[in-house]
């Protein structure tokens, strides 16, 4: 007995609600987004990087992909940290290094000193985003408020990415290219001054210690597949170069895998994909990442080089899709509580491959209107997916577990759009150069002037350089063939977006839980007998569940019961979980029944020491050192739940007083009392001394409890 009761004691303390909490979130959407418009303010700078750095094609893709790739490659890391030393600490730290990093990138003067501190920048941002999120979490305790916190956050973190390009563009309009990294000092410094004052610091206190070897494999992972796709249009597919980096990056991310599955304390523990809540989400956050960071890192060249627009003026017509965005992701936490995760995420990314395919039709002549078109509905599309598959995710895990959850979800954004723009940059950039070479006036171009040929074939960046050196009517004629290549590449490229948008929708609807009631079990009430007999035969698995259920109930309330909490606390699958369990009451139950299962009333025909038996029993179970928070959390939930209150009721203590009435039923001419009256008096003092005034039982009170009831001629 002694050691179940430590066993469901043995869990830390429930931190308080903050009463600052909406506060708080505003504070770390501030910090969202300075590290959203990161991500793409460079997107509208891209031409003005040719033209004042002479930077190529792959050189552009490295200025984007550098810091999407060391923010990706680090945010496991980070969000490992941040669990175990502090999350508030990693979120200042992150802010120091971020600003530092923006610092550098406004004073170099080559795309190779960009690129390395542009990967400055992403090292920084990789300990802010997960932290926001982590903190969030934690803050925000119950589930439909955890939801629309988790919806704005979405929203800020899409109106980032989305208003980037502006701000860029009225930055390039009236500065020198630096000040669109310039921009975010202020902000960093008014975001670390706000939190110290006011962002709470939180911990995983079991926190395992940082894995070193699935770190390094997985970020030297990412960076070599990564580098082999930018790299392979420009050098070749069958470069050595390349070739290797794609072996390096199978072998290690496959290794960085199979290490995971067998370490102690894993970096990413892969058995989280097992809950369909987690794994579907994530595929979903990171295509539709995908599909908007490859599309954004053509369109602002589509409006600029080929529709003729300046910078700002680029930016001002990119804000569609976050205004679109801003409404749609709030407006989500609505639809799935009517509708179902399911159904909105796949929503979200259908949404997004039809203005991909839409887009597919442009032309030199359709104008802006396509586009804005376009940048609507993936913005609706985005923030109906982004949202709900975020929350999806971190309502998976147990609040403890939010630092790494964080990190998974952000890691998925990262390499998602790390993705895109290496991918379809790739696929653009080679059928650009095909079909520009198939260009008469090109073979002309090579064999008149090889060097500007060669600039042309490039990439539409370099041919409206050449242009521009040449007399009108020649620069009219390379204009025209450089846009007829470029639009029939980005037809191509965003096709294959289109493609893999659908990709996730199909995952997200065969995989992703219909809704959070179900995915959480609030409400169904089924109970497979089949998967109750394997844990029935298994007392340790009971114990380790009844320990972990309330344990959670103690620290967190009833919303805190998920299948992913428990199993993580208890090393029982959620696969079994879920079929053992139908809902949060279901839980409850079963675990108080199993705490007070080892302690039936003892029959040996000696009714006194009988009842000191289980009196002495029930006191050890009641005297624990949080027994009395379970029992609070039990009548606090029970006050406001009706169905907790007749489970309790009828499923745990019912049971028990059956018990004892008929121990007591069995030798009724020994009593003194009615048999009704006899248990409330046996039960009635223990309750009272040790769950209300915490007075301790010794055995004169239990002698005299059980003398009121039975005659000394029982004894």
């Amino acid at each position: 007995m002694t050691t179940e009761l430590q066993i469901v004691v043995e869990e830390p303390d429930r931190p308080d609600l903050d009463p600052r909490r909406w506060l708080i979130l505003a504070i770390l959407c501030l910090a969202l987004v300075v590290v959203g418009i990161d991500g793409t303010i460079v997107n509208v700078a891209l031409p003005t990087f040719v033209r004042e750095l002479g930077a190529s094609p792959s050189e552009l893709q490295w200025i984007v992909d550098a810091y999407t790739i060391v923010f990706a490659s680090f945010l496991l890391i980070a969000g490992n940290t941040g669990d175990r030393l502090g999350r508030k600490w990693c979120f200042l730290g992150g802010l120091v290094v971020f600003g530092a990093g923006s610092l550098g990138c406004a004073l170099v003067g080559t795309p190779g000193s960009l690129i390395v501190l542009r990967g400055v920048q992403g090292f920084g941002a990789a300990f802010i985003m997960p932290a926001t999120l982590s903190i969030l979490t934690n803050v925000f305790r119950e589930p439909s408020e955890r939801a629309r916190a988790i919806a704005l956050w979405a929203g800020v973190s899409g109106l980032g990415v989305a208003i980037g390009p502006l701000v860029g563009g009225f930055l390039l309009e009236h500065y020198w290219w630096g000040s669109v990294f310039l921009i975010n000092l202020p902000i960093v410094a008014v975001t670390i001054v706000a939190a110290l004052a006011f962002v709470p610091n939180s911990r995983d206190e079991s926190a395992p210690s940082l894995d070193l070897l699935g770190a390094v494999l997985s970020t030297v992972g990412l960076i070599a597949l990564l580098f082999g796709i930018i790299e392979g249009p420009e050098r070749g597919w069958s470069d050595g170069l390349v070739v290797a980096a794609f072996v390096v990056a199978v072998v290690l991310l496959t290794s960085f895998v199979l290490w995971e599955r067998h370490a102690e304390d894993p970096l990413l523990d892969v058995s989280f994909f097992a809950n369909p809540r987690f794994s579907a989400a994530s595929v979903a956050v990171t295509l539709v990442f995908f599909a908007m960071f490859g599309s954004l890192f053509f369109v602002s060249q589509y409006l600029q080089f080929v529709l003729g627009y300046s910078a700002l003026e680029c930016g001002v017509r990119l804000l569609p899709v976050a205004a679109a965005l801003m409404v749609s992701a709030p407006l989500s936490a609505v639809l799935v509580g009517r509708f179902g995760t399911k159904r909105i995420v796949t929503l979200g990314l259908v949404l997004v491959a039809v203005a991909l395919l839409i887009f597919s039709r442009t032309s030199e002549t359709s104008g802006y209107p396509l586009v804005a078109l376009v940048l609507v509905i993936i913005g609706v599309g985005m923030g109906l997916a982004m949202a709900p598959a975020t929350e999806s995710i971190m309502g998976s895990l147990p609040p403890e577990k939010a630092g790494i959850g964080s990190a998974m979800n952000d890691t998925t954004r990262e390499i998602g759009g790390a993705l895109g723009v290496a991918v379809m940059g790739s696929i653009t950039s080679a059928v650009y150069s095909s079909q520009i070479a198939g260009n008469a006036q090109f073979s002309a171009m090579q064999q008149a002037a090889p060097d500007a040929a060669a600039a042309v074939e490039e990439s539409i960046g370099g041919a409206s350089i050449v242009a521009a050196e040449l007399p009108a009517r020649f620069g009219r004629l390379v204009t025209a063939a450089a846009n007829e290549a470029f639009i029939h590449a980005l037809d191509r490229t965003v096709i294959v977006a289109a493609v893999v948008a659908l990709a996730g929708a199909a995952v997200a609807w065969f995989f992703l839980p219909a809704t959070a009631a179900v995915e959480e079990g609030a409400t169904d009430e089924r109970l497979v007998e089949s998967a109750a007999q394997l844990l029935r035969e298994d007392p340790r698995a009971r114990r380790s569940l009844a320990s972990a259920t309330l344990g959670l109930l103690a620290d967190a309330g009833m919303s805190s019961l998920t299948y992913n909490g428990v199993a993580s606390r208890s090393g029982v699958s959620t696969a079994t979980l879920e079929r053992y369990w139908g809902s949060r009451v279901d839980a409850v139950t079963e675990s108080m029944n199993e705490v007070f299962l080892s302690a039936p009333p003892p029959d040996t025909g000696d009714l006194a020491a009988d009842l000191r038996t289980y009196l002495e029993g029930l006191v050890e179970v009641l005297s624990g050192p949080r027994a009395q928070q379970v029992v609070g959390a039990l009548v606090s939930e029970a006050a406001t739940d009706d169905e907790l209150a007749t489970a309790l009721r009828h499923r745990v203590l019912g049971p028990r007083r059956a018990e004892l009435t008929r121990r007591l039923v069995a030798d009724h001419d020994r009593l003194r009392v009615p048999i009704e009256a006899g248990v409330d008096q046996l039960l009635g003092p223990i309750f009272y001394r040790v769950l209300l005034v915490d007075a301790p039982v010794d055995g004169e009170l239990l002698d005299s409890v059980i003398a009121s009831i039975v005659g000394p001629e029982a004894g």
